[in-house]
């Protein structure tokens, strides 16, 4: 689960405070676990000032409302637009997670829900690529970070690219760390973010939606040493649209398996500070299809 930014806090987590596209949420084998994670994790800290935003908005408890009954009823907008990293969904990986997500929209209306699909919301992928980062902000996150590490061998982000050891990480990480981003390109993402989220607002409100649902990663997942050579396959067909609005809670639940036996999900997105209803939509599919099996890998 990602929690609407400023239900828990980021302190002492790199990409803290003083930036805000992070946030922090539990992640745990069933829902009602990851509930009564979350009611451990909430609450205001002064140590990352946007946990002020999220005061007086949350439960008591959201592991005591769980309700298995929650889909019925529900109007759920289905989105199918490709937003992924990288994705290709002319290709049969794609075609794969899209067969599993139709059987799962399929779920969806057996439990109850009243299926909307599809949905647009105009221009995503464009305010998508406006995306940029505050360079000054992440620094200072950094630095924060690192100042709470007794001895840490690199204090600034300046001194870790500037050390021989950078050129042998991620090369992902390589990448974003290098790319500066402009101020002009700051101020388009922030009017792009202010945009999008109007019109995913606007979408729930045209159609009555209690939440948007979406395909928790386009692709099938990609193995670890795909990751670290070239091309770099990394996050492959992830998207990042919660991340980009930041004040909009998601919940992953598991929908089955690919016809070459991977694992996929669906997310279930909402307005800001929904996140109650989200972890209950969540909780609703999951007990309708008990898709989640130990990994034969890993019993």
């Amino acid at each position: 689960m990602r929690p609407t930014a400023g239900l828990v806090s980021r302190h002492g987590v790199y990409a803290g405070w003083p930036m805000i596209n992070g946030s922090l949420g539990p992640m745990a084998r069933t829902v009602t676990d990851l509930a009564k994670l979350l009611d451990c994790m909430v609450g205001y800290d002064p140590a990352d000032p946007i946990t002020a935003r999220g005061v007086g908005k949350c439960p008591e408890s959201y592991a005591s409302t769980l309700n298995k009954d929650a889909l019925k009823g529900k109007r759920v907008g289905i989105l199918r637009t490709p937003m992924g990293h990288r994705n290709e969904p002319d290709s049969d990986d794609f075609a794969k997670i899209t067969s599993l997500f139709d059987r799962a929209v399929n779920e969806l209306a057996d439990a109850g829900a009243e299926i909307v699909d599809p949905i647009e919301i105009p221009g995503m992928n464009d305010l998508l690529g406006k995306r940029a980062r505050n360079n000054e902000d992440e620094n200072q996150s950094f630095a924060a970070y690192a100042a709470g590490t007794k001895n840490s061998p690199f204090k600034t982000r300046a001194e870790i690219m500037g050390s021989p050891l950078f050129q042998k990480t991620v090369h992902g990480v390589r990448t974003r760390w290098k790319n500066e981003d402009t101020s002009a390109e700051w101020g388009e993402y922030l009017h792009a973010r202010d945009q999008l989220m109007t019109r995913f607002l606007s979408v729930m409100a045209d159609y009555n939606l209690d939440t948007i649902v979406h395909k928790a990663v386009e692709h099938q997942p990609t193995l670890i040493k795909d990751g670290i050579n070239p091309p770099y396959i990394d996050q492959w067909g992830a998207p990042h649209i919660n991340t980009f609005l930041i004040y909009v809670p998601s919940v992953v639940v598991p929908a089955g398996f690919t016809s070459d036996n991977l694992p996929g999900g669906i997310t279930f997105l909402g307005r800001p500070y929904d996140d109650a209803n989200m972890i209950n939509y969540a909780y609703a599919y999951e007990q309708k299809t008990n898709h989640r099996r130990i990994p034969e890998c890993a019993p």
